[in-house]
């Protein structure tokens, strides 16, 4: 194979240095013209020419540079206006509005086909429009009165006022608080121990004086039962030794459905655990275990509930508040699925 030799074998600097010594000026311009800025064979100092020609003043001094630049502001002539200024004169042509033509009354007219609506509101009194406006929805023409009034088919009082009435403020009503929960424990205990047939619903929701002992008396006499499907125990005072307990309860029955604990003192771990406990029946359908101690419930928590709802076919209501998107998302998936599989085996039931 033919090999070339390197142009710059026979190359020496000294004829380098007798090329530009040959040079004028202006052709040492062009050259550092051409020279790349860039090339990195350059030091820092020598990649830009120098393009100041006058001399150096010495150094930086700000208070001479600030006293230059503002006698040459003062030295250097303003710009030659053509018209003097007036204060006040306007210079140019006013804006103005065009002028905005309203059609007359007979070219409406002409555009318009009377119905049989016309006639209706045209003798229509002043109590039918409040309640037409009311059934349409017209509620800021309207008091709030009026509008309850023509939704509920009672017909407007005398004292509500006609088509302008003004909007006023109703007497209070005092609503009695709702009695205290006056179920007894130890007969729910009993009465789940005995598997009675029409004791299918038990709630002791708002009875904060049960004791722990008591509480997971009733959950272990649950474990057996076969009749009792829902179990409300919101606002009661569980700790995490109950939490346990009722974790083993969703994992030993199956005939339960609604679980409610709400509004207790359960911690994130017991909350996974509890979540985690309906996976082994797959027999629940709501949960709802919102407004713990433990407010935020963390990540690791999120996921692991997220991973157990996953695996759970039959969970269609989970009342659980999640502050990260990923585990939201995914429960929410995963719920919408078990609904739309409900929805089709009814389907397919009912052809």
């Amino acid at each position: 194979m033919a090999t070339t030799k390197n142009s710059t074998e026979n190359f020496s600097m000294d004829d380098f240095d007798a090329l530009l010594a040959a040079l004028s000026a202006e052709d040492l311009e062009k050259v550092n013209d051409i020279i790349d800025p860039e090339n990195s064979y350059l030091p820092a100092s020598e990649r830009c020419k120098q393009q100041t020609s006058k001399d150096s003043t010495g150094p930086y001094d700000r208070t001479k540079l600030l006293e230059f630049l503002t006698e040459q502001g003062k030295n250097e002539k303003d710009w030659d206006h053509y018209k003097s200024y007036v204060p006040g004169e306007k210079k140019g042509k006013v804006w103005q509005a065009p002028a905005v033509t309203k059609p007359s009354q007979d070219e409406d007219d002409e555009f318009m086909v009377s119905t049989e609506w016309d006639d209706v509101l045209t003798n229509a009194n002043e109590s039918e429009i409040v309640e037409l406006a009311a059934i349409l929805g017209f509620t800021g023409l309207i008091n709030q009165v009026q509008y309850h009034a023509a939704l509920t088919d009672k017909g407007l009082p005398s004292t509500v006022g006609g088509w302008n009435a003004a909007a006023r403020s109703e007497p209070l009503r005092i609503i009695p608080p709702e009695p205290d929960n006056t179920t007894d424990v130890e007969d729910c205990i009993k009465r789940a121990k005995a598997n009675e047939t029409g004791f299918t619903r038990i709630n002791i929701n708002n009875i904060k004086e049960v004791k722990a002992d008591v509480l997971k008396e009733l959950l272990n006499s649950l474990k057996e039962n076969t009749h009792v499907e829902t179990l409300e125990m919101a606002n009661v005072g569980m700790t995490d030794t109950v939490g346990r307990v009722l974790a083993e309860l969703l994992e030993a029955n199956s005939t339960l459905k609604i679980v409610n604990a709400e509004s207790n003192r359960l911690t994130g771990l017991i909350v996974s655990e509890i979540v985690r406990s309906t996976t082994k029946n797959q027999s629940l359908l709501e949960l709802r275990l919102s407004n713990q101690r433990s407010q935020i419930l963390g990540n690791r928590v999120e996921m692991e509930v997220a991973d157990a709802i996953a695996q759970n076919n039959t969970l269609l209501r989970l009342n659980l508040q999640f502050d990260t998107l990923g585990p939201r998302v995914r429960v929410t998936e995963k719920l919408k699925q078990n609904l739309d599989a409900l929805r089709k085996i009814r389907m397919s039931n009912k052809q």
